[in-house]
């Protein structure tokens, strides 16, 4: 059964924009010379939202194509419906991107951004757009993007086989020969993303060459939970109505039992009560009596705020020293496996968990009741390695958000790693290699590209 978490919200309708290369450039931040990269990235943190713990990724050249193959172990299987999700170009947005949980992955469409380059860029070369392949359960869908330039729509032709071979999920996209990139690049962020994810075994073949990253003692990874704390009023409310657009059936009690802290009947209840008392005190004649199977639909936007109020109220803060098990981590211990596993010389490692305030009307005195207010904890982990004298390739800095290895410099504004390894005697020439991750529910990012962190 889907979770409610996971449930496609209503967007804004965009045409063509994910056929168009402009469009494209934009939504994404990157340049058609980068797409290779940024699909296998993106295909990559698809199958690792699974629970598959073997990965395939292969890259081979294939006439005027590169072929990207992405394979997984994991138990979840795509329907038609489902397929046909992926597929709906005329919505821009999921509620994932609305519910603040630590996520990987930068865009709520990457799929579709992935799917639109390989047909833009075969465009853009006069070459015949290729089937983009799903290979999901029982059945292989062979999907061809129709797209009608005068109405502006992309209608999808999905034509569906039946396969023997059920052990895998697999998704393949074509691009342009001309697209291939350096492979050093394209290992760099497999083997990057390896180390925040060390209990997944992830192999990788670009032509000839093949590399194996992984496989270390299960740690602890991404959570699914989300605090009211970190909301304002109004995002609260455009979360509630996304919910009630997409799916108007679902009750009080299970949209609560979203945030941390309020899973609990009891709970549910007493904040419910709460509601139906402040209907009471202003003396509304035929007010509504809030349930926990009330529809949401039933719910008025005064009584969203209300319903806002009371959790906030209620909501315990993170303790400093619960935010690694909330927000999940790599943790020491799967670094020190790591290093072990690499025959490295030396690991240095550190953990910061810390809060983040954002409001203008708080002082540190008085409990805030600003409406605005948010609150939102973050960890920085920082792994320095120490590689043998001998290895001649010099210092190596990855970057790495929420689980996933960035594609861009995205500290650069708020945090100069190399000129801080620098003041510690860490130089360009020197056979380290450092991990810099951070885990956030609420990252800021300073273009719609996603391609560099606000402070």
């Amino acid at each position: 059964m889907t979770a409610l978490q996971d449930v496609i919200r209503p967007g804004t309708k965009r045409g063509l924009d994910f056929v168009v290369l402009e469009e494209l450039r934009k939504r994404t931040g990157i340049m058609p010379n980068e797409v290779l990269k940024f699909a296998l990235a993106e295909m990559l943190c698809n199958s690792l939202d699974t629970d598959a713990t073997k990965i395939d990724v292969n890259v081979e050249t294939e006439v005027a194509f590169i072929k990207l193959t992405v394979k997984d172990n994991g138990s979840k299987r795509l329907s038609y419906e489902d397929v046909k999700l992926i597929l709906d170009f005329e919505n821009k947005a999921s509620s994932k991107r609305g519910f603040l949980r630590v996520s990987r992955g930068y865009l709520g469409n990457a799929l579709k951004c992935v799917f639109g380059y390989s047909y833009a860029l075969a465009v853009e070369k006069d070459l015949s757009p290729q089937d983009i392949i799903i290979e999901s359960g029982s059945n292989k869908y062979s999907i061809v993007l129709q797209v009608d330039r005068i109405k502006e729509t992309i209608k999808s032709e999905i034509t569906v086989t039946e396969r023997n071979n059920m052990e895998y999920t697999t998704f393949i996209v074509t691009l342009p020969a001309n697209q291939l990139c350096n492979p050093s690049i394209l290992r760099d962020v497999v083997f990057a993303t390896s180390m925040v994810n060390p209990s997944r075994q992830i192999n990788l073949k670009i032509e000839n060459e093949s590399y194996t990253f992984g496989c270390s003692e299960r740690t602890e990874q991404i959570r699914e939970e989300s605090s009211i704390l970190w909301y304002d009023q109004k995002q609260f409310e455009t979360l509630f109505n996304d919910y009630l657009r997409a799916i108007p059936e679902t009750q009080l009690k299970d949209f609560i039992a979203l945030f941390r802290g309020f899973t609990a009947k009891n709970v549910i209840r007493e904040i419910l009560q709460d509601v139906n008392a402040s209907n009471h005190d202003s003396e509304t004649t035929n007010s509504m009596q809030f349930l926990p199977s009330t529809s949401i639909r039933d719910v008025s936007q005064k009584r969203v705020s209300q319903l806002f109020s009371l959790m906030k109220a209620k909501a315990k803060t993170i303790s400093a020293r619960s935010i690694a098990s909330v927000l999940g981590c790599v943790g020491e211990k799967a670094f020190e496996q790591i290093r072990e596993r690499l025959k490295w010389k030396r690991l240095r490692y550190i953990q910061i968990p810390a809060f983040r305030v954002e409001c203008q009307n708080c002082t540190l005195e008085l409990p805030c009741d600003n409406k605005g207010h948010v609150e939102f904890p973050y960890l920085i982990e920082l792994a320095v390695f120490d590689r043998d004298e001998g290895n001649t390739e010099g210092l190596k800095v990855y970057q790495c958000v929420n689980f996933m290895a960035s594609m861009e410099d995205i500290f650069s504004r708020i945090f100069n790693i190399k000129y801080r390894l620098g003041l510690v005697g860490i130089k360009g020439d020197m056979p380290v290699t450092v991990i810099l991750h951070l885990v956030c529910p609420v990252l800021k990012w300073l273009n719609y590209g996603k391609s560099g962190l606000d402070e």
